[in-house]
């Protein structure tokens, strides 16, 4: 991490003059803004058709499991491929997938429908799971070593925001304006744009690429023992290295409790501004907005803060923070209510003490959102600084698995148990759990860089 230290002075518009890296960092926008839409039409699609939470369950469920199911394997598969071909194939075969939607007529009988909508949807989410593992492999391949920092803050900044974009922006306006079948046509242009974006892209060392139909054509003991030698084998290589290299194991275990903790306040987001505010449902823009502006000045103060206390401090120290600001935000109408009553006595009236709640609120969210950034950031690029070439694509097959794994507790009971516990009761427990593992990993990091190291 010494180079990282002493010169990740690079800024984002340097980053941005690599022309590899610009293309891949705009077919990163591009997918994840369409995958994010995907996922709303098909949402949006089965709701229309079933009119019953249990199938809009299901639908969330088909492009939740498929990304568990072959996480690992698909690490394997990016390590030993080809990273760029890998990226064009899995936008071409996306591409295809898209006209595969629009083939599909709601007209049909809904049981034909819904199967061949989910089908198509579970072979999306499985293709999409190559992506992300190349695309994090190929990173550190197109930008020196001492730009990673500035390259993953872009790559950040992106992420949470097409995930916004595409599912809270665009897919409803451009469902509303272009129907169903239309936007399906409009996303398959978008995976044929990102399929050119990242076609012809520098490979990097190629001496560990071993296509399926070599390893096929090299076997003589048999389908079973050659996946276990060649597949199996790998992948507890890696669950093994990333189990038991301290500083790769506790960037996963930040990166996925940052990630979990994350959906579980989008989750309850609404409920807590109907419910505990006595806000409008669609009023949960006053968090999310000042949460995204707190992950874009994470990311722009990121770079100078991580060279005062090092990246594992960080962490720690944010996933610290983070527990704060998380039960700061859960008690708000408490200590809201006492400030205000403070400053302006027990007659303060009660649209100024809702205002004091809200506006505490807000600086909370405000707050999380710089923390996620001061997590996510230097963990990635921890993964990718500390992982040979040849485990790259296996570390993060294996990292999206288990925040995929985990992002099924959100959908499937922080509702319930909010409903059961009370949200603010819910909220502050989870508080609770990402402080804890801020202070576990509080005395295991590296020493903060000495100015000018």
């Amino acid at each position: 991490m010494e180079e990282l230290h002493g010169t990740s002075r690079a800024s984002l518009i340097q980053v941005l003059r690599n022309r590899g890296f610009s293309r891949l960092w705009a077919a990163q926008a591009i997918s994840l803004t369409a995958q994010s839409m995907v996922n709303f039409a098909v949402i949006v699609l089965t709701e229309r058709v079933t009119q019953r939470s249990l199938f809009t369950s299901l639908a969330i469920l088909s492009f939740v499991i498929p990304p568990v199911l072959v996480g690992a394997f698909a690490g394997v598969v990016v390590d030993r491929s080809n990273k760029p071909f890998m990226l064009w194939i899995t936008n071409l075969l996306r591409t295809g997938l898209m006209i595969g939607y629009f083939l599909f007529d709601r007209d049909w009988s809904p049981v034909v429908l819904l199967s061949g909508i989910f089908l198509i949807t579970a072979l999306f989410a499985a293709v999409s799971q190559f992506f992300g593992p190349a695309e994090a492999a190929t990173i550190p391949l197109l930008v020196p070593r001492h730009q990673l920092l500035s390259a993953n803050a872009l790559f950040a900044t992106t992420y949470n925001a097409s995930l916004v974009v595409g599912m809270a922006i665009l897919g409803p306006l451009l469902v509303t304006f272009l129907g169903l079948r239309r936007l399906w046509l409009f996303i398959a242009v978008l995976y044929g744009l990102c399929t050119i974006l990242v076609a012809r892209l520098p490979s990097g060392d190629r001496s560990q690429e071993r296509p399926l139909r070599a390893i096929l054509r090299e076997s003589t003991d048999g389908l079973a023992a050659t996946f276990y030698r060649e597949f199996w084998l790998p992948v507890r290589e890696g669950w093994s290295f990333m189990a038991n290299y301290p500083p790769v194991r506790t960037a996963t275990i930040n990166l996925s409790l940052a990630s979990t903790i994350l959906l579980v306040v989008a989750t309850l987001g609404p409920g807590f501004v109907s419910r505990v505010l006595g806000r409008n449902p669609e009023d949960v823009s006053f968090l999310l907005l000042p949460a995204s502006l707190g992950m874009v000045l994470g990311i722009v103060l990121v770079g100078r803060v991580v060279r005062r206390t090092g990246p594992s401090r960080l962490i720690s120290l944010s996933m610290v923070s983070g527990a704060l600001f998380l039960a700061g935000l859960a008690l708000s109408p408490t200590w809201g209510a006492s400030l205000a009553h403070l400053i302006w006595g027990a007659a303060a009236p009660a649209n100024l003490v809702g205002d004091i709640i809200l506006g505490g609120a807000v600086v909370m969210a405000m707050g999380l959102g710089v923390v996620n950034s001061f997590i996510t950031v230097p963990a990635y690029t921890q993964l990718q600084e500390e992982t040979d070439e040849n485990m790259r694509g296996r570390v993060f097959a294996s990292l999206f698995m288990i925040t995929g794994t985990l992002s099924m507790l959100p959908v499937l009971f922080a509702g319930a148990l909010a409903d059961w516990l009370g949200l603010i009761t819910v909220m502050v427990v989870v508080a609770v759990v990402m402080g804890a593992a801020g202070l576990v990993t509080m005395g295991r990091h590296s020493p903060a860089p000495q100015p000018g190291a």
